[in-house]
């Protein structure tokens, strides 16, 4: 059963805690974390429960782009009117997330050594931190941080027992890297942007202030905000595959699916379903884009209405989308999961060498990851 979803905190008192800002607002992500997540949860014998693990991959998730952001901007204590400076600790954590801060569900995610995100090099319990940022030149390229324990007046109220989580990747994108003597200087997300995507502060408080859309919906969001930064024509991918790619359940995703467009935080060209499709046809998935924070529905006004799937004869379908099956080469349509002619075209028919091809075939070909771009024009295989 899903979770109930709820929110600890108004929006305001989120962007106050986080300092949120325009300059202070987003981080750059691995573009691997997805893959990474997917594979270390299906490793994972603890939760057997296919939707329980949608909220657990989606927590992780949350939690390491907290630990991307607090770091970045050296944020790790929030300012109370009645008691001063406090430590953004592990309960804060978890109610900024949409949990209980007493809840242990999650607690072998993220503790210190043993946990599942330091396991796969994903954070990194610490007790120092920083405390400040700054540029050590004038074009604020070379990021610097003040470390607390470098600070003529560290924090008082800090103490050994309170450690943070220190965001590996955000400083060297792989253990070799850090452990390598030529290696003089940090080379991953937060100084380095390459194969990254970046994440806003000001989504994730939208997400967890929408408790429909919660955790889950923001990790959802962010990996087709990764997929929408390769594939700017739209991003084709089938429900049971972007399950796949991200480690939720097919049923989270689905439902997710509908609360992004609904919010206005993604489109869907909502292909129709052929009820009377040939056993030897592959019907296309569905094309996605991204929509920026600017454009998320801020009241039920500007919220959309899910249409309803039409559906139309195989006919129909074949002579207004084609199958994904089916490609033009040389004056021929080919199937490209048997390589049998289907048809020769007329001599005035356009052939598109080009034509949409389905990822599955592409898999079957050795690529880890095979995703197209929905403009038919680009084929293009990512190894993992």
């Amino acid at each position: 059963m899903a979770r109930k979803r709820k929110a600890f905190f108004t929006a305001n008192e989120m962007k106050k805690m986080m300092n949120v800002s325009k300059l202070q607002s987003f981080v750059f992500m691995p573009n691997e974390i997805y893959s990474d997540f997917s594979k270390g949860f299906a490793d994972l014998k603890e939760e057997t429960d296919a939707t329980a693990r949608s909220s657990h991959v989606a927590y992780a998730f949350g939690y390491t782009f907290l630990a991307h952001y607090m770091w970045r901007y050296a944020n790790h204590y929030y300012w109370d009117n009645a008691k001063g400076a406090l430590p953004i600790n592990e309960g804060i954590i978890k109610q900024l997330l949409g949990f209980n801060a007493k809840s242990e569900a999650y607690t072998y995610l993220t503790k210190n050594k043993t946990g599942f995100l330091e396991q796969i090099g994903y954070i990194r319990k610490v007790t120092d931190k920083p405390i400040a940022y700054y540029y050590e030149d004038e074009d604020c390229i070379d990021l610097a941080f003040t470390m607390e324990s470098e600070s003529a007046s560290p924090q008082k109220i800090n103490h050994k027992a309170w450690k943070v989580a220190m965001p590996v990747k955000g400083i060297w994108r792989t253990p070799e890297d850090e452990t390598n003597p030529e290696v003089k200087y940090p080379t991953s997300t937060i100084h380095l942007f390459g194969n990254t995507h970046i994440v806003e502060m000001e989504t994730f408080i939208y997400c967890i202030t929408h408790p429909e859309l919660g955790i889950e919906g923001f990790y959802l969001y962010c990996f087709l905000r990764k997929q929408y930064d390769k594939f700017r024509m739209g991003y084709d991918c089938s429900k049971r595959r972007m399950a796949q790619l991200t480690g939720l359940s097919i049923d989270e995703v689905k439902c997710q699916l509908e609360n992004l467009e609904r919010y206005n935080m993604i489109t869907n060209d909502h292909k129709p379903w052929c009820p009377d499709k040939p056993d030897d046809k592959d019907p296309k998935a569905n094309t996605y884009t991204v929509l920026d924070y600017s454009d998320f529905a801020q009241n039920v006004m500007q919220m959309n209405i899910i249409p309803k799937q039409q559906r139309v004869s195989a006919e129909e379908y074949e002579r207004m989308i084609g199958w994904t099956n089916e490609k033009e080469i040389d004056g021929n349509v080919i199937d490209i999961k048997t390589g049998e002619v289907i048809r020769k075209l007329n001599v005035d028919d356009e052939v598109d060498d080009m034509d949409d091809i389905d990822f599955e075939v592409f898999l079957k070909w050795g690529g880890d990851e095979c995703i197209l771009g929905s403009s038919g024009v680009n084929a293009i295989m990512v190894r993992g």
